[in-house]
Parts: C-alpha cells; sequence; structure tokens
C-alpha cells in the first residue's frame, strides 16, 4: 500500500513539476531546434551524387573470385581519397586527381563500396561494379572530380605497369590462337587426315560455351580475350556521377538531436531554479 502511495506521489510531483515549468521547457526547446534550423539554412550546402564503376585491375592482376573481377584494389584506391579528405590535405588531393586545390577542397566525403547481389536464398554474392558516393559544397565540381578519378587511375604507376604486361601477355595468346587455327585449318584440308576436328579438345577450359568445333572454339576464346583487353580500362564509369541540384543540409537529423538535447537542458535548467527557489529545510 505504501508503495503504490510512493509511486502515486512520484508520478504526481513529475506532472505537477512539468506544469509548473512548462513555458521554459517548451521555449528552451524551440529555441534549441530554431536555431540548428536557421543554422543548416544559412550555412553553405553540400550535393551528394553516386556513380557505378568498375575497374580492369583486377583483370591486369589475374586476380580473380569465381571468374568475377576482385574490385578490392580499386575500392582502396577511391577509400584511401578520403584520408586526405578528412586531414583536409588539399594539396595531395590536387596533385593526386590533377584537378585544383580548390576544386580538391570542395569534396566533403568520397567512399567506395562493393556492389553485390542477392540470390532467391538472399545470400550475398560478388559482382564486377562498385558504387562511389561522393559530397561536394559546389555541384559544378562534381564532374571536374570524376574526371580527376579516371586521371588518378590512369596515372597510376602500379596500374599502368600491369596493363601493360596484361596487354603484352594477351597479344602473345591471341598470335599463339591465330597459328593453332592456321595448323588447324591446315590438317582439316589435308588429304587422308584421320584427325577428327570437330571431337578433339585442345582448350582445357571452354568458359560458358560448349562447343565442339576447335577452330570456332579457339576463335571465340580469341575473342573474349580482344574484348578483355580493350574494355579493361582502369577505371570505366558504368554511370556517371548525378548532376544533382538537390541541397543536402541534414535539417532533420541535427534538428532532432539538438531538440533532445536543448529538452534535457531545460529539465536541468528547471531543476536548478526549484532547489534554488525552495531551499531544502532541516
Amino acid at each position: 500500500m505504501n508503495k503504490e502511495l510512493s509511486l502515486e506521489k512520484l508520478f504526481s510531483d513529475i506532472i505537477l513539476f512539468f506544469i509548473r515549468n512548462k513555458f521554459l521547457i517548451i521555449s528552451v526547446t524551440i529555441f534549441g531546434i530554431v536555431s540548428v534550423i536557421l543554422f543548416q539554412k544559412l550555412k553553405p550546402a553540400y550535393f551528394s551524387t553516386t556513380s557505378i564503376a568498375t575497374s580492369g585491375v583486377a583483370a591486369y592482376e589475374r586476380f580473380e573470385d569465381d571468374d568475377i573481377l576482385n574490385q578490392r584494389t580499386a575500392i582502396n584506391m577511391i577509400n584511401n581519397l578520403q584520408l586526405d579528405v578528412r586531414k583536409e590535405d588539399y594539396n595531395a588531393l590536387s596533385s593526386k586527381l590533377d584537378i585544383s586545390e580548390y576544386q580538391a577542397s570542395m569534396i566533403k566525403f568520397i567512399e567506395a563500396e562493393q556492389i553485390f547481389r542477392e540470390d532467391q536464398d538472399e545470400k550475398k554474392h560478388n559482382t564486377p561494379k562498385f558504387s562511389i558516393h561522393l559530397l561536394v559544397r559546389n555541384k559544378s565540381s562534381i564532374l571536374i572530380i570524376q574526371e580527376g578519378l579516371l586521371t588518378y587511375f590512369n596515372t597510376n604507376k602500379y596500374i599502368s605497369d600491369y596493363k601493360m604486361i596484361f596487354n603484352t601477355t594477351n597479344s602473345q595468346i591471341i598470335s599463339s590462337i591465330d597459328k593453332e587455327i592456321d595448323e588447324l585449318r591446315a590438317l582439316r584440308y589435308k588429304e587422308n587426315s584421320t584427325i577428327d576436328l570437330s571431337t578433339n579438345t585442345i582448350l582445357s577450359s571452354r568458359n560458358h560455351m560448349d562447343i565442339q568445333n576447335q577452330i570456332v572454339d579457339l576463335t571465340h576464346k580469341k575473342s573474349v580475350i580482344i574484348s578483355d583487353d580493350n574494355m579493361f580500362l582502369p577505371l570505366t564509369f558504368v554511370d556517371d556521377f548525378t548532376l544533382t541540384t538537390i541541397e543536402e543540409r541534414e535539417v532533420f537529423v541535427w534538428g532532432t538531436a539538438i531538440g533532445f538535447l536543448s529538452f534535457i537542458i531545460s529539465i536541468i535548467i528547471s531543476i536548478v531554479r526549484e532547489v534554488k527557489n525552495n531551499p531544502l529545510k532541516k
């Protein structure tokens, strides 16, 4: 019984406390929310945009996961730029992207993230694509930064050296395939030939095609290598950065956080004021 009375008195005291100090609590809370809204509206805005990209670096390194290009190197290279953004080392960013320091200072945030696909069991699988999230202070800088990222990859010595080896070895493989095709054609038209070119297996791997004619098989292999040789660039934008005109200000997030903080502060002020006006008596 005493517990019920104590709880009832406690709730009654809390309600009476809020009633006595409602104007102070409401005023301080509203003041905090309005202040942050005005601050967010008056401060310089930023623009958020995303692109989809792919890179041939993994192909140069001959590094694949289940026949899917692993984009870890490319993603790490882009995320490494965020370290310079965080330190506000715009001189380093300017040098890496080959853009002016002013344009480099427009980057507020940059991050690359692997894109996965989900199967029917909601299991995630790797893809050769990744997304790049970019926050800038000036929307006119978006295309300049995109071109800077292309320069950043195309002028990287590690990538350039690997790409040169990749292209050279592909040319050698293509030459070997051409030579093999010529020899097979010669055997096909040779009189009294006992070799059945339609069933003999010359390639140990057929990729996704089960072709029995070896000349066609080799030709297909050659076309894949030529496609890889020409299409695998250090960095390719599958979908460019969106030239957004919508400003991002985070009014709701900051308004909610500051509003809650102002509410707590108003309660503390109210408690201090009541203690001051009603000192404890012995």
